[in-house]
């Protein structure tokens, strides 16, 4: 693995950061989408939740396989270059769906490529930074939220002076970041690595209990992260926002959060860790109650302060899973990163099923009550106060 030689971020960080601000960009495209489609396509709301959870399926719950993948057989370089391409490509073109099936194949195959890039990403930020490991994540988590915020203020936009025949235009910087990755100088991924799926018994080991406990945390934390961002855009149609004031709503959501996310890598190198992870899930709640319970100005500050709070643990979440398990890094990463949150996708139609039933405030009212499970749940893990010395597993 090609270290960054002393350098707080080396070139391939800075690069593998962009290609994480454009794969999330695209992965963020259907959010903002969602009540259009329910409008154009003739969706129930039950329905409309389906699409989420294929991008969270796809996108997530298939990452460890790529992170598997990645580690077992050196080929991390490719599933980053071809994640960036794929997400880039079929993700862009979802305007183009002329009905529920053709949209719901494209989503899959775009949310593969987004599924391929994270935990090969992740793995190889986390193996490149050797000091402020933590608030390098957290530099590299926030890019990527940044591209997800950014997303639906720009398809708004792009559709309101253009139209959706037109959103296939923003794959153009994908693309061409993609040829560039294929050049980097310096690709990480030549180190020998033999990962097998015989390693995955470490996952099983009695040892492993704060292992599971974290993807618990994080499994917890996602549902209501994934239920906010999902549904965001038909909350505010219920109240009678327009879809371009939704999404840019959506963006002041995650742009918010990736300044948390910022913040709480920074304060995670320097306080308890367990305090960062607890704060962020207990004192979301309120923050988010008040939200669906304000109008207008008021509601869009307090999205802002709830995205801030929420996301301020994330990038300590998967520092900590990944000293836990240094030798499966990138399996790891897509366990935390994808399959837990794949899985928390999998309620969404749970949760739009009593929207249909009641309404999309009271549905996210009753998902905001399980923040506050997952901060308590952080007092029962072990010393995780510098995980860049937390002992592994295999070593306990």
């Amino acid at each position: 693995m090609i270290k960054d030689n002393g350098r707080f971020l080396s070139t391939s960080i800075v690069l593998l950061t962009f290609a994480h601000l454009f794969n999330d960009f695209y992965a963020g495209f259907l959010i903002p989408l969602l009540s259009y489609f329910q409008t154009s396509l003739h969706l129930t709301i039950t329905q409309v939740s389906v699409l989420p959870t294929v991008l969270a399926v796809f996108g997530s719950i298939l990452q460890p396989v790529f992170g598997f993948l990645g580690d077992r057989f050196n080929r991390k370089h490719f599933f980053v270059v071809s994640g960036v391409l794929c997400s880039a490509i079929f993700l862009s073109s979802i305007c183009f769906a002329p009905n529920f099936i053709v949209l719901v194949l494209m989503l899959m195959i775009g949310a593969s490529g987004v599924a391929a890039f994270h935990p090969n990403g992740a793995a190889t930020v986390a193996g490149l930074s050797q000091n402020r490991s933590t608030l390098q994540m957290s530099i590299f988590l926030m890019v990527g939220c940044i591209g997800l915020a950014g997303a639906p203020f720009v398809i708004t936009l792009i559709v309101s002076l253009y139209g959706f025949s037109k959103l296939w235009l923003l794959s153009l910087p994908g693309v061409i970041l993609a040829l560039i990755l294929i050049k980097m100088p310096g690709t990480p991924g030549s180190q020998n690595n033999n990962t097998s799926l015989s390693g995955l018994k470490v996952l099983f080991a009695r040892t492993s209990w704060p292992l599971w406990i974290m993807f618990l945390i994080m499994f917890i934390r996602s549902i209501v992260i994934t239920s906010f961002m999902s549904f965001l855009s038909i909350l505010f149609t219920e109240k009678g926002v327009s879809m371009q004031k939704g999404g840019i709503a959506i963006s002041i959501f995650l742009v918010s959060g990736s300044i948390g996310g910022l913040i709480g890598g920074y304060l995670a190198d320097r306080i308890n860790r367990k305090i960062v992870i607890a704060g962020s899930s207990i004192f979301a709640c309120p923050l988010l109650l008040w939200f669906l319970d304000s109008s207008e100005t008021l509601s869009i500050v307090l999205l802002g302060a709830s995205g801030m709070v929420i996301f301020a643990a994330a990038a300590v979440n998967v520092l900590i899973v990944q000293r836990l398990c240094p030798d499966m890094a990138s399996a790891v990463s897509g366990i935390s990163m994808g399959l837990v949150w794949g899985t928390a996708g999998l309620t969404l139609p749970v949760i739009g099923h009593i929207a249909d039933h009641y309404s999309m405030t009271t549905s996210l009212g009753i998902v905001a009550y399980l923040a506050p499970i997952a901060g308590l749940l952080a007092f029962l893990l072990p010393d995780i106060n510098n995980p860049t010395q937390q002992q592994s597993i295999k070593q306990l």
